[in-house]
């Protein structure tokens, strides 16, 4: 290993080992409104496209002496078109249509309590109704309560899908769904599957969070703590930069629940994260370490072995981005570039020391002379595999009531594990998106 490299590793293992230890959020501390605290950052798929606020229905809900406000919206959004798939030498016609409606639904019978929830109707059914073992045609897809305790410790309990940090690109469930060398940059990627529980501690300007997590599975009402998954963030702000420390603990080889579920397993992670904003540029970064399970690795030979011997880690994943937006005229004009390292200090004979990679998205919006018009591309190539694919497409806003009208397109390459051998695929197609907030 170069001398360069050794530097590298030095400061990388210095911050992993220092939040090994810690327990902590990554969230905005300075916020103390009650319901925009406990608000997640959530996944951004297009990072450059915005949507404005659903409307709200107000109720109230009477038990007894008691009067309950309940906050009610919806979002449908069906798609109907045609694609054109050509895959190497053969190409083929093909029908698309797909549905979905969310319910959101929030009572508050004061600023201590919130319960929220969400009902999900998805046909076809897509990979969260066949993993939640659900209806498709209506099933609760969040349900939890927020809770103020002495105006102090925020507590989050339930079903809930939670986000911590800031890499957009490679943590998008769908262009990377079972990859989890790019998933795992949100550590609490699976978290909507498990039954979790969070306590938040702001202290001045910085944040202090532990969460566990339960899957269910092994019909023990009462799983001990080989059976759960534990995780711990801390943030701290100086100078308008945010440090953030973080780590998780998945159910142990022996637990339970890993013994019915062995995929539950996975090397424990630790990391470090820090994001800046320059002149309306956001600059993040992100250092993580899958901890291996080898009996004989350990921190402590890191460090005797002048950082020679990083066996103590399973993977090094290293991702850093820059995003902008530009929204104070018209045309709107946005990009988000991110760029991901992962390095295998033991890799089998199929694998590599180093894999390189960038994910890239670039829109504009607000074309043409009625400002309907959306043109976006996204590029996501592996440097090191040489496989990727580009996807541009765009987008003409309400050219029916509620109707949206879209083109686009797919290019896949890259080595093919089923033809053994360099493979193309190109997707075009052509749909409308009929959409309603209420």
């Amino acid at each position: 290993m170069t001398s360069p490299f050794k530097k590298l590793f030095t400061l990388i293992l210095l911050s992993l080992v220092l939040s090994s230890t810690a327990i902590f959020s990554q969230e905005e501390s300075t916020e103390q409104d009650f319901s925009e605290f406990f608000e997640d950052a959530t996944d951004i798929e297009e990072p450059v496209i915005t949507e404005e606020s659903n409307p709200t229905t107000n109720y109230d809900v009477t038990l007894g002496n008691l009067r309950f406000p309940i906050e009610v919206s919806g979002k449908m959004n069906s798609e109907l078109g045609l694609a054109y798939v050509r895959k190497d030498k053969e190409g083929d016609a093909a029908g698309y249509f797909d549905f979905k409606n969310y319910i959101y639904f929030t009572t508050r019978p004061d600023k201590y309590l919130a319960l929220k929830g969400t009902l999900k109707s998805s046909l076809p059914a897509d990979s969260d109704d066949e993993l939640d073992g659900q209806s498709n045609y209506l099933y609760i897809y969040e349900m939890y309560f927020d809770y103020l305790m002495i105006d102090r410790i925020y507590i989050t309990a339930g079903k809930k899908k939670t986000v911590w940090g800031n890499i957009r690109l490679f943590s998008d469930t769908k262009e990377y769904e079972g990859d989890e060398d790019a998933l795992c940059t949100n550590i609490l990627y699976d978290s909507r599957d498990h039954i979790s529980g969070i306590v938040k501690i702001p202290i001045y300007n910085h944040t202090f969070t532990g969460l566990a997590m339960y899957r269910g599975g092994t019909g023990n009402d009462s799983p001990g703590t080989k059976d759960m998954s534990f995780a711990g963030s801390a943030e701290f702000i100086f100078f308008n930069t945010s440090i953030n420390f973080f780590g998780r603990r998945f159910p142990l080889k022996d637990s339970d629940i890993a013994i019915q579920k062995p995929e539950l397993h996975k090397n424990s992670i630790i990391g470090l994260e820090l994001k800046r904003t320059f002149f309306g540029f956001d600059i993040y970064g992100q250092e993580l370490g899958k901890l291996s399970e080898d009996e004989d690795a350990s921190i402590k030979k890191v460090f005797t072995s002048k950082f020679d011997d990083m066996t103590a880690f399973d993977k090094i994943i290293s991702t850093g981005g820059i995003y902008r937006m530009w929204t104070e005229s018209t045309p709107y004009f946005g990009f988000n570039f991110e760029f991901q390292n992962i390095y295998n200090p033991a890799p089998e004979d199929s694998e590599k020391f180093f894999v390189n990679r960038f994910a890239s998205y670039i829109g504009i919006a607000k074309l043409g002379p009625n400002k309907d018009i959306s043109i976006g591309i996204q590029w996501n190539h592996n440097i090191t595999e040489k496989t990727g694919f580009i996807k541009p497409g765009i987008n003409f806003s309400r050219v029916l009531p509620h109707c949206d009208w879209r083109f686009g397109a797919k290019y896949e390459y890259g080595y093919d594990e089923l033809v053994k051998g360099y493979s193309t695929k190109l997707t075009v197609g052509t749909y409308i998106t009929i959409s309603m907030d209420y």
